[in-house]
């Protein structure tokens, strides 16, 4: 199976994806979506959406993907329940655990796991599996190799087109913690857009360092296909109704290997373009990843503003492109956009090119860029999807009416409520059922016709057989468009009973050198061991000969961006457990015998998800998005809360530097620097290859918790000092702990 998947933020959207082939469409309704921006849907639209969308045979997905505090849980498991009794195919969710017990309460549901979930290994799969999820969101980091391996396990849902989120699989803290919007709860801010500077030669100059170009995996889906990808998904739950449908267009005609390529890319690009394209991941970075310049809409190259041909306000654009009434345009120097503009059909007209409206910014050689195309709009708009019905019928006097629908191996049959007449002159035809049952009423049919039968003369009056053929497409309609399942009733979403031992007063620490004179005295009960290269024995070695001389448990740092390939490069031994930020490290803890301290990177947020991790996990902590007093509420007070130390904000799916190693000198620790000389420390780390995470630009130091969890990896020794001493560090955020997130 080849689906390719639609996003939709409206319903323009939704049905320029019906219409443009989609195999099924995403969308999110009025809460609990990870794009809070869009329009999303109400469950009256949801409702009337969805019945369309099933009589064509087209799928829909209700994304409940964003995490849910304690307070919603039973919002979230209604919500979830009303949409799928009002239709959706399946549900796709961000918490692993939440899904379990939603599961359990309603074995019905299809789950789909969320990208956000981080699924990017062997692991990860198992466990989503075992959870009850019926498909995984991969990672878009997820290498072609693991997910062939993934693809084995469980089905597999893999990003094809549009935007690429900088942070691992979209768990990105920025937004929430320089300006208190959470990308986790869907209203990411796109900090990563912005300008920063690298202190490396060649880097100091602010540019683009975090911002990566769209994705456009293109013919290579067909490749993805071969790894045994079963959904092709497109990005674009913000984006208009055209995008959608270009994009569908686009790769419906790959898998079929029909239209005209490269006319349907340049559909896509004027719809929406940022300035180039990426492959992506799976086949490895490539200098296109990074997007250095243009962060908005582009469009497409359509001419260059013309020297000295001006008329009367109007400015010549030298082009072979015919312009439209409305069609929209944007002006770039040097790759940088300078304004914008719209065409206007009382333009002068001229050979070779156009005139658009001038503007002071204008200059000769700018380059004119096709941003919004009616052409195509009103080309997407036009298109509709149909569906084979054929008509039969059997008409005989002083007998009702008969009449048979089928499309495929659905029927309806319906008897009018009315006798056939005898004809006095004219006599009922075949042709007067074909012309009547050739009006499908707006319904998205293509009436062909089978046996006819009319037994005698005759008499039909046109308005009980108009009634007579509304009420049969009626009913075939209510047919096809609902799901051939029961409405679930109401059951409790049941939060584990099993709360977790009682244990308070502890302090966890995460570092990369334990050998610090400022760890001896102190109370340290557990070490969480963070190397910088996962394949260097005397990093261990290190660590271990300086664990002799200490009572604490030994832990092993695994960051949530985990190939197969890195875990199994990885020596376990010696350690007692692993401090995980990506739950797949549940399988592993199980398969390797270790024991599991479950991460901030789990983010959970409610009690119920605390719980539920708590049954494979020695340790868990809360989402550093949540406040004291949110966590304090959950009443688990043997959990651990991060009130100390630095903030990881990002893993990097990618490398700044290009993969360019020559611009890179290999340092454990870089400045990364944004427009308002705001400093994030930038570290680098190896696993398998070079990886960087991004920390906050102000340490935390945040109020007391009854087990406190402190990050030193990225602080100087004086610092780590202070906070085993309970110090405040000067310039620390209280971070989330007071104030939360939305």
């Amino acid at each position: 199976m080849c689906e390719v998947l639609a996003p939709a933020g409206d319903e323009e959207a939704f049905f320029a994806a019906v219409n443009s082939g989609a195999d099924a469409v995403y969308l999110g309704l009025s809460d609990f979506s990870a794009r809070r921006g869009a329009k999303n849907f109400t469950a009256e639209q949801f409702s009337r959406c969805a019945a369309a969308a099933h009589t064509l045979g087209v799928r829909v997905y209700v994304a409940l993907n964003t995490l849910v505090k304690d307070g919603e849980l039973s919002a979230f498991s209604e919500r979830a329940r009303e949409a799928w009794n009002a239709g959706a195919d399946a549900l796709i969710l961000q918490d692993i655990f939440l899904g379990k017990m939603l599961k359990t309460a309603y074995p019905e549901m299809v789950l789909h796991l969320s990208t956000q979930a981080g699924v990017c290994n062997a692991y990860g799969a198992r466990l989503a599996k075992e959870h009850g999820f019926s498909r995984v969101i991969l990672a878009r980091e997820t290498p072609l190799e693991g997910i062939e391996n993934i693809s084995r396990i469980i089905e597999t849902e893999v990003f094809v087109q549009g935007a690429l989120c900088t942070c691992f699989s979209g768990q990105c803290y920025l937004s929430s913690f320089i300006g208190g919007n959470s990308g986790n709860r869907g209203l990411c801010k796109q900090p990563c857009r912005k300008k920063y500077s690298v202190d490396r030669a060649g880097f100091e100059e602010l540019s683009y360092r975090l911002s990566l170009s769209d994705l456009c995996v293109g013919e290579r889906a067909l490749r993805l296909a071969e790894a045994g990808v079963s959904s092709f998904k497109i990005e674009g739950r913000m984006r208009s109704a055209a995008y959608v449908g270009a994009a569908v267009k686009y790769y419906k005609d790959i898998f079929g290997r029909a239209g005209d390529r490269e006319a349907e890319l340049s559909d896509l690009k004027r719809a929406y373009n940022r300035g180039g394209y990426t492959a992506g991941y799976a086949f490895g970075q490539d200098k296109s990843l990074l997007s250095p310049l243009v962060q908005g809409h582009i469009g497409e190259a359509a001419g260059r503003i013309a020297h000295g041909k001006k008329y009367a306000g109007y400015t010549f654009v030298r082009s072979s492109f015919c312009p439209r009434e409305g069609d929209g345009f944007k002006l770039l120097r040097e790759g940088k956009e300078v304004c914008g503009s719209v065409y206007r059909a009382c333009a002068p007209r001229a050979e070779g090119g156009f005139y658009l409206p001038s503007s002071p910014l204008f200059r000769e050689g700018d380059e004119v860029r096709l941003t919004s195309d009616t052409a195509l709009a009103e080309r997407v708009a036009a298109r509709r999807r149909t569906l084979p019905v054929l008509a039969e019928c059997r008409i005989e006097a002083g007998q009702p009416p008969f009449v048979r629908l089928s499309s495929g191996e659905v029927c309806a049959e319906l008897c009018g409520d009315f006798c056939v007449q005898t004809a006095k002159s004219s006599a009922f035809s075949a042709e007067d059922f074909i012309a009547c049952f050739r009006k499908t009423d707006g319904l998205p049919f293509e009436v062909s016709f089978g046996n006819i039968e009319i037994r005698g003369e005759c008499f039909v009056l046109k308005s009980a057989l108009n009634g007579l053929r509304r009420a049969a497409f009626g009913k075939l309609y209510a047919a096809l468009s609902s799901p051939d399942r029961g409405s679930l009733p109401l059951r409790e979403v049941a939060v584990p009973v099993r709360d977790l031992p009682e244990k308070r007063g502890r302090v966890a620490v995460i570092d990369s050198d334990f050998s610090s004179p400022c760890y001896r005295g102190s109370k340290v009960d557990i070490a969480i061991f963070k190397p910088h290269d996962y394949r260097s024995r005397a990093e261990y070695d290190a660590f271990f000969k300086i664990s002799e001389y200490y009572a604490w448990h030994k832990y092993l740092y695994l960051p949530a961006f985990c190939t197969d390939a890195d875990i199994a490069g990885i020596d376990f031994s010696g350690f007692e457990g692993v401090y995980a930020e990506g739950t797949f490290a549940v399988s592993l803890c199980r398969e390797k015998g270790l024991k599991l301290f479950a991460g901030t990177g789990f983010n959970l947020f409610c009690r119920a998800a605390a719980l539920a991790a708590g049954e494979y996990a020695e340790e868990v902590a809360f989402s550093k998005e949540l406040s004291l007093a949110e966590i304090r509420a959950a009443g688990v007070p043997s959990a651990f809360v991060l009130c100390g130390g630095g903030i990881k904000v990002m893993e990097l799916g990618h490398c700044p530097f290009g993969r360019s190693c020559s611009s890179c000198d290999r340092r454990a620790r870089y400045a990364l620097t944004d427009e308002s000389g705001r400093n994030f420390p930038l570290v680098r780390y190896t696993n398998g290859d070079c990886r960087f995470e991004v920390y906050n630009c102000a340490p935390l130091a945040g109020g007391e918790a009854e087990n406190r969890l402190c990050d030193m990896s990225v602080l100087a020794e004086e610092e780590k000092a202070a906070l085993l001493r309970g110090e405040k560090i000067g310039g620390a955020t209280s971070g989330a702990l007071r104030r939360g997130t939305a």
